[in-house]
C-alpha cells in the first residue's frame, strides 16, 4: 500500500508533463492557429499579423487579387466556417517548424502543413504561392501585339483542307 502512495503522485507529475506543451511549441502553434483560422475562412487581411514579411507582402496580396476577381461567391460562403485542428508541431531548427494541421469545413476536409519561421523575435507563418506576375508586361517595356478583331475573318470548317493539318 505504502508503495501506490508514493507512485501516484510521481504518475500523476509524469502525465502532465507529457500533455503540457513547451512555450516555444504554444508561440508557434499560435501563430498558425491565427493565419489558418483566418485564411479558412476567407478573412485575408486578418491573416496579416500572423504572416512573415514576405507573406504579407507576395501572398496575401495575391489571394487579395484572387478574391477580387473570383465570381462565385456562393461557393465561398458555402464553404465557412472552417474549423482549424493542429495536429502536429515539427520544430525543424532554430528559426523554422511545420505545423501541421487538419480543416474541415462544410464542403471539405484537407489535412495539410505549414511553415513557421522566426522572424524579428515572432514566429510566423510563411506561404509562398507561385502566380504568373499578372503585370510583367507593363514591367517588360517592350510591345505586346494587339490582334484587331475586325481584320478576323471565319472561315468554314469544311474548307479546310484536313489533310494538311498537324496530326495529333
Amino acid at each position: 500500500m505504502k508503495r501506490n502512495t508514493i507512485a501516484l503522485p510521481f504518475l500523476a507529475t509524469l502525465l502532465m508533463m507529457a500533455c503540457s506543451t513547451d512555450p516555444l511549441t504554444e508561440q508557434i502553434e499560435a501563430a498558425a492557429q491565427g493565419y489558418l483560422d483566418a485564411m479558412g475562412d476567407y478573412r485575408i487581411n486578418d491573416a496579416a499579423p500572423y504572416a512573415t514579411r514576405h507573406t504579407r507582402e507576395h501572398t496575401i496580396p495575391a489571394f487579395n487579387f484572387i478574391m477580387a476577381h473570383t465570381s462565385d461567391t456562393a461557393y465561398i460562403n458555402s464553404n465557412r466556417p472552417a474549423t482549424i485542428t493542429i495536429r502536429d508541431t515539427r520544430i525543424t531548427s532554430d528559426t523554422s517548424a511545420c505545423v501541421y494541421y487538419h480543416k474541415s469545413t462544410p464542403i471539405k476536409e484537407v489535412d495539410d502543413s505549414v511553415i513557421v519561421l522566426l522572424e524579428e523575435g515572432q514566429w510566423l507563418v510563411d506561404v509562398k504561392v507561385n502566380l504568373p506576375n499578372f503585370n510583367a508586361a507593363h514591367d517588360r517595356k517592350r510591345d505586346i501585339p494587339v490582334v484587331d478583331p475586325s481584320k478576323l475573318h471565319r472561315v468554314p470548317v469544311d474548307s479546310v483542307d484536313r489533310s494538311k493539318l498537324p496530326r495529333r
